[in-house]
């Protein structure tokens, strides 16, 4: 285990553990700065998954990040099916 992969495990995790808590308001509120928070913290988690060498760590994390990003893609969409006033400015 490097000091490299602990570096990304040790912002990676903590970033994407406080933006999933708040992930449904993120997509609502259309917060750019959160979740590109979101995807550099799961990208650095699939970094140290990598160095590391844990094959499934990778798989699930990637994965989390790719619908992840198409949740966050579609909230406009899904917001405005269920509920136009529901849109509000994007708040960082």
């Amino acid at each position: 285990m490097t000091a490299l992969m602990w570096l990304l495990f040790a912002f990676g995790y903590p970033v994407a553990i406080v933006v999933i808590v708040r992930f449904v308001p993120v997509v609502r509120q259309r917060r750019v700065k959160w979740f590109v928070g979101h995807e550099l913290a799961v990208a650095a988690i699939v970094a140290g998954q990598a160095i590391r060498g844990e094959a499934g760590g990778i798989i699930i994390n990637a994965a989390w990040g790719v619908s992840a990003a198409i949740w966050y893609a579609a909230g406009p969409a899904i917001n405005r099916r269920r509920n136009p006033s529901a849109l509000s400015p994007a708040r960082d």
